[in-house]
């Protein structure tokens, strides 16, 4: 008699095990997409970091040309592509044309990873003049834009301070 009244209870008991089951399945699941995703934002500010950190070493190579970088930085788009016309100072480049050339190739590694780069003034104390001189490198990407401004969508608001939300990286260049 006894037997009777259990029947059916481990039934029961395996249908809670597997809601359990499935509740930490999905649980880890949303965990995994989240490392993901994590691990696409790491890879994206990694290769930003690396083409707008060499930009800026080769602008400090180059630092009579700032104003150069800066102009041709911010003048060239999606369709850029590098300019090969000047190899070596061998070949009578002037300094100008070195800082068009590495300003373009930067932008164009930027487009093949979908990187948007804008270069600007950095927000500075302006009675010091060593400040007038550092130039703000900022690579943005996603709904990001690379910019310092009041929109909700800049990068960083006009005092550089990045934000909340923001993907990009901005890098000081001088």
């Amino acid at each position: 008699m006894y037997r009777f009244k259990q029947r059916g209870v481990g039934l029961v008991e395996v249908l809670v095990a597997v809601l359990l089951l499935s509740v930490a399945v999905l649980g880890f699941s949303a965990l995994q997409l989240r490392a993901i995703s994590a691990t696409d934002e790491s890879l994206v500010r990694t290769q930003a970091l690396s083409v707008v950190r060499g930009l800026a070493e080769n602008m400090r190579a180059n630092a009579g040309e700032l104003d150069t970088y800066k102009d041709a930085v911010n003048a060239a788009d999606s369709s850029t592509t590098a300019v090969d016309s000047c190899q070596s100072l061998s070949n009578s480049c002037t300094s100008a044309q070195f800082a068009v050339k590495e300003s373009n190739n930067a932008v164009a590694k930027l487009n093949e990873y979908d990187i948007k780069i804008k270069m600007d003034k950095c927000p500075s104390n302006e009675s010091i003049p060593e400040f007038s001189k550092i130039k703000c490198v900022i690579a943005a990407w996603g709904d990001t834009l690379p910019e310092m401004s009041a929109s909700t969508d800049a990068c960083a608001n006009t005092d550089g301070i990045y934000n909340s939300g923001s993907t990009c990286v901005i890098v000081e260049a001088y």
